[in-house]
């Protein structure tokens, strides 16, 4: 298990929260307070992890199939040098704000919108299908942070650790989409905070650096 690249899932999921309930924030609110079957918030956020999961699933079976073999040296050093390069990225995404994906949602975009109208026919939600459907479409919701997570299953080299990367990075966006609120406002205002964005992005950059010191002897 590599630990390092799961700390960095969870770390970016979250530090990501407050972009999370920007985006999701209404949906879970109308769930979880506005409806009279709040176990569909559950369902909605089930629906989530197991999209996530799936792509981490998909993404890790690329470079295989590709013919990397990443238990050989060569590939992997090659796939700890990658893992080493997104984990500091993303920590530079979280602790100064620094986006090099910006093109990369711009694209995303673009996939998103013929699934944007099933969307809009799923609401408001009326039974827990909708909301599991609802969740699994909102997972793949064009995002900076999702794709830096997605980086990091995919030079995982291993489906199954890569949907376990997945994984752990959405359970880090669930505290602050479940306590939508009255402890929303507390918990955003202190994951947003320059100091916790500092020390959230600094240990993910830390991570990195463990990762690539067999580089810098």
């Amino acid at each position: 298990m590599n630990t390092p690249l799961l700390l960095t899932a969870l770390a970016t999921g979250l530090a990501g929260s407050a972009h999370c309930v920007a985006m999701c924030g209404g949906i879970s609110a109308s769930l979880g307070l506005g409806s009279q079957h709040k176990h569909h918030l559950l369902t909605y956020h089930a629906g989530r992890l197991l999209s996530y999961t799936a792509l981490g699933l998909v993404f890790g079976c690329l470079l295989p199939l590709l013919g990397v073999r990443p238990h050989s040296p060569a590939w992997g050093m090659v796939l700890r040098l990658a893992a080493a390069t997104v984990m500091l990225l993303t920590g530079l995404q979280i602790a100064f704000g620094v986006n090099l994906l910006r093109r990369l949602e711009h694209y995303g975009a673009r996939l998103w919108r013929p699934f944007a109208s099933l969307v809009q026919s799923l609401l408001p939600v009326r039974s827990s299908s909708d909301a599991l459907l609802l969740g699994i479409l909102w997972g793949l919701l064009p995002c900076g942070l999702i794709y830096n997570a997605l980086g990091l299953a995919l030079v995982s080299g291993n489906p199954l650790l890569a949907a376990l990367t997945m994984l752990t990075f959405g359970l880090g966006t669930l505290p602050a989409m479940l306590l939508i609120g009255a402890f929303t406002g507390t918990l955003l205002k202190a994951l947003t905070q320059d100091s916790s964005r500092l020390i959230l992005g600094g240990l993910i950059i830390a991570s990195a650096i463990w990762t690539a010191l067999p580089f810098l002897h």
